[in-house]
């Protein structure tokens, strides 16, 4: 069997076994198994590897502060904060549906992994409000929350592509805007299209009243923003400082704590995170993802062909921007040499390649940990996003004949 076969047979089992409501924690399990035995990883190094993803520093940074998270929306929700929120954000943006976009967007500005798990109560919130189906819910909330990461210059994917160009990243972000602008029109067009703008009933606030409103709701969002992507202190430490500052300002007693803290630790939310970060140090130990692009070489593909699908499957199977990028992308770029087109435009299309893989990928954690918050449906949401990142590609391939 040739390696492109093998990831392709990964992807398959993980598909198949989505749409039979399989755990996704337990997938991956399977899935760093079947991994090992394809490309012949021995043992003894398979249970070194999958112990040192589970114990890794970004592991345990990222369950600690997914689980700081839904600490937070939990004591949201409980003391009616996201309510509130909610209910002034409609007064002062009359219109629902870009309420609905605005908050994922807004937190999209927040680098984390896993971060759409923070807008996920809010849109929850509007959308049950409006009656959206859980899988339009998931949607929007998934789509806008990345619609920044083309050009918000704190994500590391755009400071390592940068980085391997030669390049500012405010260099690139000048060549790649036009993807935030097809990934917005994207999200309007399957997303926000069809929703209904009922005229919410006078409540009797002014617009002054609301805004007081919506910022005694929102302001553990804005402090989150403010120490880790303006000040750029620990995420960690500051997601549990404002936890902290939230119960005392709230009064929380230690009645309700017990309850808070077992509805802010999903059993499956955190499988996935581990099943995910196992199986991509699995798959870097094992030198898997550095046979695919002789794999394809041997195909007879056009270069700038490999330079975008090889990226597109490395994201598909790590479903992390930051370990996609880091693998694939020196695979990749000399690919580049010889050829008519400009080095940022051939940055942008490899970062396109990765990233379209990584939004499509069941691995993403943003995908796994809201699908199973919102209890939508696998193929409803693939039936917006698939068309969704189409728009992303045809943009860049402009860009690249433009460019």
């Amino acid at each position: 069997m040739t390696d492109l076969l093998k990831f392709v047979l990964i992807l398959a089992v993980t598909i198949f076994l989505l749409t039979r409501k399989w755990d996704l924690g337990l997938i991956l399990l399977l899935d760093t198994g079947l991994a090992a035995l394809l490309f012949a990883y021995p043992l003894a190094s398979l249970f070194r590897s999958i112990l040192r993803g589970a114990v890794a520093a970004d592991t345990l940074d990222l369950a600690g502060a997914v689980f700081l998270v839904l600490l937070l929306g939990e004591l949201m929700r409980r003391t009616q904060a996201m309510e509130r929120m909610a209910a002034a954000l409609q007064v002062v943006v009359p219109d629902s549906r870009i309420v609905l976009a605005l908050m994922p967007t807004l937190i999209g500005l927040l680098p984390m992994l896993g971060g759409a798990m923070f807008s996920a109560p809010m849109v929850n919130e509007i959308g049950a409000q409006l009656d959206l189906t859980p899988s339009r819910k998931m949607y929007i909330n998934y789509w806008f929350r990345h619609s920044m990461e083309y050009i918000f210059p704190l994500y590391s994917s755009l400071l390592m592509v940068s980085a391997l160009l030669g390049v500012s990243v405010y260099a690139f972000v000048r060549v790649s805007w036009p993807l935030t602008v097809a990934a917005l029109l994207g999200g309007v067009i399957w997303g926000l299209r069809g929703i209904r703008q009922e005229r919410r009933p006078d409540d009797g606030r002014s617009k002054r009243a609301a805004w007081l409103d919506l910022l005694a709701s929102i302001w553990p969002i804005l402090l989150v923003i403010l120490v880790v992507v303006v000040l750029q202190l620990n995420m960690l430490v500051s997601l549990a400082v404002i936890d902290v500052l939230f119960i005392i300002v709230k009064r929380i007693g230690p009645g309700q704590w017990r309850e808070v803290l077992v509805r802010s630790f999903p059993i499956p939310t955190f499988s996935s995170i581990f099943g995910v970060m196992v199986f991509k140090q699995v798959l870097q130990d094992a030198g898997a993802v550095e046979q695919i692009p002789q794999a394809l070489n041997l195909l007879g593909l056009p270069p700038l062909i490999v330079a975008f699908v090889v990226p597109m499957l490395v994201g598909l199977v790590t479903g992390t921007a930051a370990a996609a990028m880091a693998l694939s992308l020196p695979l990749v770029a000399p690919l580049f040499i010889g050829l008519p087109i400009e080095a940022l435009a051939s940055g942008v299309w490899m970062f396109v390649g990765c990233f379209s893989g990584i939004l499509l990928s069941p691995m993403h954690l943003c995908l796994a940990l809201t699908h199973n918050y919102f209890g939508a449906s696998w193929g409803a949401l693939y039936k917006a996003l698939l068309p969704s990142v189409g728009v992303i590609v045809v943009t860049a391939v402009g860009i690249v004949l433009w460019r």
